[in-house]
């Protein structure tokens, strides 16, 4: 467990750069393009994010997971081998998917409501092939457990893509080129970089290229093929809600296409990166899970999984009550500050619950990933997905952009306990300690009332953002104080000891 805390304070310490970066990023973005030029972005952005599941979800997890098994049976041959199969599998992949693309260009209009998105999603495509370079690279490191170098790529990703846009902003013509254009520039130009500086490091960690095996290129199809269509089906409801949902105001509810496009932006492009910011933690702790859990799996350590899947829930339910407390007491404060915009603060503040399912969600399917149940995780995002487009489709006109909130919690609230269910089953435990989450809960109440108490008191008299910071601040040390004195932290990890592999 002393190795699970290494990595994961590295792999959440580099997270917390990469994504904090990347929030100051998107609010640059969203003040140098607007609201409805973000909307538009947001639209494309997220069916190029569905292309490149294709070559960035089932490749890189079987590369990571065969890693492992080969670096236990000390198997350098065939690594090396698997790496460059995998490969070709992915550029192969991924150029396919530019030549559909290419032939079916005119049939686009059909999808997207505005034929800016289509253009922005052409500007996006090379970003596929040089993704196949980085993810597949990234999935040895990763099985090898080299968290330090997994961490410090991703981080230069987000430098570089930062760089590429101001730089672009800086000295191109607006009058020439959008600013939705130069964000999908910068992203390409990221990838680009960020493809080369991981096959650097691949090739400094003694990493090397062996003969293409067609016996592994066939079980990486085999294998990866699966995982990668539960994850391109799952990821087509991110596209699918960037349709209906501006439809649905406009038609519904009477929004001009300006309107509708304005308010998603403000939703997708502003509030939910806020909402998504905990799932950084939840991403850190992810990526050790994956390669012990499948090594305990080769080693028969059946306690050891079930320890470290008990300790992952308990701190996926600690994270959220982190951030829920002061995003639903200072959410519209933070709005303004963030972004200048009141309803993207209001937005937050309304919408701060959805962290739990957010964060259970992605940390259930981190255990069932491991365990190498990803199609029955599937299954239950597909029944959760369905409650999900039932809210866009029919309560938008009662709800409004709430209907999307809702949607949310239901599609993620029903996966995460159908999640839970089989990981009860599959290892014979309870996972779910509904004692703990009471607890946090109680502990967040009064953490939620002194920073909102604090905020409204302190801004009248030393303004908004020391305000904000104070109460923040302030918040936050009550709630952990409140956690230490009941126990909600559990510190044993330092004290373990393999012979004491008990559920905590």
């Amino acid at each position: 467990m002393k190795k699970l805390f290494k990595a994961l304070f590295i792999i959440t310490s580099f997270s917390v750069l990469t994504r904090s970066l990347g929030f100051l990023f998107r609010i640059f973005l969203s003040r140098a393009i607007g609201p409805e030029e973000l909307g538009i972005y947001q639209i494309a952005f997220s069916v190029f994010m569905v292309l490149e599941t294709f070559i960035s979800s089932g490749i890189p997890l079987i590369v990571s997971k065969s890693t492992a098994n080969f670096v236990s049976f000390k198997k350098s041959k065939s690594e090396n081998s698997l790496i460059t199969s995998a490969l070709i599998v992915g550029l192969i992949t991924s150029l396919i998917i530019c030549f559909v693309l290419l032939i079916l260009k005119n049939f686009l209009h059909y999808i997207f409501t505005d034929s800016r998105c289509i253009n922005i999603l052409f500007t996006l495509l090379p970003a596929l092939v040089f993704s196949t370079v980085y993810s597949t690279l990234r999935g040895n490191l990763w099985g090898h457990k080299k968290y330090f170098w997994v961490s410090v790529t991703e981080f230069f990703e987000q430098i570089f893509r930062i760089l590429f846009c101001i730089l672009l902003f800086a000295f191109l013509d607006s009058n020439l080129i959008n600013g939705t254009k130069i964000a999908s520039l910068s992203y390409v130009f990221s990838c680009l970089f960020s493809s080369i500086i991981v096959l650097v490091v691949y090739l400094k960690e003694k990493g090397r290229f062996g003969k293409p095996n067609i016996k592994l290129t066939k079980a990486i199809i085999k294998s990866s093929t699966p995982i990668t269509l539960v994850r391109v089906v799952s990821s087509l409801l991110a596209p699918l809600i960037s349709i209906i949902i501006p439809m649905q105001l406009v038609n519904t509810l009477g929004y001009s296409n300006s309107q509708a496009l304005s308010l998603f932006g403000i939703a997708m492009g502003m509030t939910f990166p806020l909402l998504y910011i905990p799932s950084t933690l939840i991403s850190s702790l992810s990526t050790t899970l994956i390669p012990d859990i499948s090594t305990a799996i080769v080693q028969n350590k059946n306690d050891e999984i079930n320890l470290k899947i008990n300790f992952a829930i308990k701190f996926g339910f600690f994270v959220s009550f982190l951030f829920i407390p002061i995003f639903m007491a200072v959410g519209e404060e933070i709005g303004m500050f963030l972004f200048k915009e009141i309803q993207s603060g209001i937005f937050l503040a309304n919408s701060s619950f959805l962290i739990i399912p957010i964060c259970t969600s992605g940390i259930t399917v981190s255990c069932l990933n491991a365990l190498g149940l990803e199609v029955k995780g599937f299954v239950h995002y597909a029944i959760g997905a369905m409650f999900l487009l039932f809210c866009i489709f029919f309560l938008t006109k009662f709800l409004g952009i709430y209907s999307l909130v809702w949607g949310m919690a239901l599609c993620l609230g029903i996966a995460s306990i159908l999640n839970l269910i089989l990981l009860n089953k599959k290892q014979h435990k309870n996972f779910f300690n509904f004692s703990y989450l009471l607890k946090l809960i109680l502990c967040g109440i009064p953490s939620f009332l002194i920073t909102k108490w604090l905020c409204s008191l302190l801004k009248i008299s030393i303004g908004n953002f020391l305000s904000l910071t104070i109460s923040c601040i302030i918040g936050e040390l009550f709630f952990l104080s409140m956690a230490l004195i009941f126990n909600l932290i559990d510190l044993s990890f330092l004290k373990f000891k393999k012979a004491k592999n008990k559920i905590i």
